[in-house]
């Protein structure tokens, strides 16, 4: 039987007899590029057994009725297969074409269609870019969401989904277990590093031998989010990238973890205050917050001279007080110093068997910058 320390399992009566059951609701988004779909599919299907319950939406499902196929199956985790944007969102069913749902959006439908839902597998790309905050949508104890932070390619996808799904139904492993052992066989398999992430809800302390490695897992999931993946090319608003910054700073400094939504508590991220005091943690602590204030005051220079709330182009939106070579190093400066913030958690996690982060890439190249006007233009009579 599937270990109860990941997902309760629900209880179900069949012929007048109470049976607990695990049940794995699949909704298979999957177009003709994704030709390993199928296989992940057949893979979840091969979990089946008296203790778990896999049942996969037909291609024919759509966005309005999802719904009413999750309340009528009620499952402990929902499985999505199809594309993921760099925006947070996944691409769903909906009427003869699909659309981009945030996955907020899709969470909260399947929440309220089954309060026993326990964890969440986003098998798309770029699906971790909402961040930790997608705990919310998911019980409160115990719960857990494993997503993509990059591009993953549709063959690595299925064999991770295969092996978490092996690994998680056994007995003597839980979600966070089986999500370590899928990333290592993957990635001894393929000999590189693959985007899979995985946050936990933390339900109560840890023992005294866990403490190092949850309270680095729960660190690492303050960066996590698109604030410290998206380099500032690509960045949607100056606005929304200081607010982020700004609960960064509030997490290190309390150990309360906001969602970006509605600036409410996440409970099941956040963590005693006091797991920081140890002095490693506390100047890692102490850097990362001076690096956001830095962050905080360079992107306050890119507002004043920018039309419009983000960086168009290559910094054609920006004013004449500098050039645009000088508009684009300052652009990749804000790049550079979340960078440095990346560098220092990375050599706190280096060793711990917690995923590293990945560096923003800058968003302006040498030769492009060298290629730029380097005087300011001035404006004709």
């Amino acid at each position: 039987m599937p270990n109860a320390a990941w997902a309760p399992l629900r209880q179900r009566q069949r012929c007048g007899i109470v049976l607990d059951m695990t049940s794995i609701a699949v909704w298979n988004c999957a177009d003709e590029q994704l030709t390993h779909a199928d296989d992940e599919v057949r893979s979840l299907e091969l979990c089946r057994s008296s203790e778990v319950d896999v049942v996969v939406a037909s291609h024919a499902l759509e966005w309005d009725g999802l719904g009413s196929f999750i309340a009528s199956l009620e499952p402990t985790i929902f499985h999505f297969i199809g594309h993921g944007t760099t925006r947070g969102e996944i691409e769903v069913n909906e009427g003869r074409r699909t659309v981009a749902r945030s996955i907020s959006s899709v969470l909260e439908v399947v929440r309220a269609a089954s309060p026993a839902l326990e964890g969440v597998y986003l098998s798309g790309c770029h699906t971790s870019v909402p961040g930790p905050e997608v705990l919310e949508l998911v019980a409160p104890s115990g719960g857990w969401v494993v997503g993509t932070s990059d591009a993953v390619e549709d063959d690595v996808a299925s064999m991770f989904t295969q092996k978490f799904y092996e690994h998680l139904l056994d007995p003597n492993v839980d979600a966070s277990a089986a999500f370590g052992l899928a990333k290592a066989y993957v990635e001894a398999d393929l000999g590189d590093a693959i985007p899979h992430s995985v946050w936990m809800a933390l339900s109560s302390m840890p023992s005294v031998d866990a403490m190092a490695r949850t309270v680095l897992s729960a660190l690492r999931n303050v960066f996590d989010r698109s604030a410290m993946q998206v380099s500032m090319r690509n960045e949607f608003s100056f606005d929304e990238l200081d607010q982020a910054l700004q609960d960064m700073s509030h997490a290190l400094g309390t150990g309360q973890v906001l969602s970006r939504r509605n600036n409410a508590l996440i409970a099941p991220v956040s963590f005693p205050i006091e797991w920081l005091y140890e002095p490693r943690l506390a100047g890692f602590v102490s850097e990362a917050r001076a690096g956001i204030s830095t962050i905080r005051r360079t992107l306050d220079v890119l507002r004043q001279g920018a039309r419009g709330d983000r960086v168009y182009g290559n910094v054609l939106n920006f004013d004449n007080s500098a050039s645009q070579a000088e508009w684009m190093q300052r652009v990749n400066k804000v790049d550079m110093a979340r960078n440095k913030i990346i560098k220092a958690m990375n050599k706190l996690l280096h060793g711990s068997g917690t995923p590293i982060l990945r560096q923003i890439p800058l968003s302006f190249s040498k030769q492009t910058i060298e290629s730029a006007p380097k005087s300011p233009v001035r404006p004709r009579r």
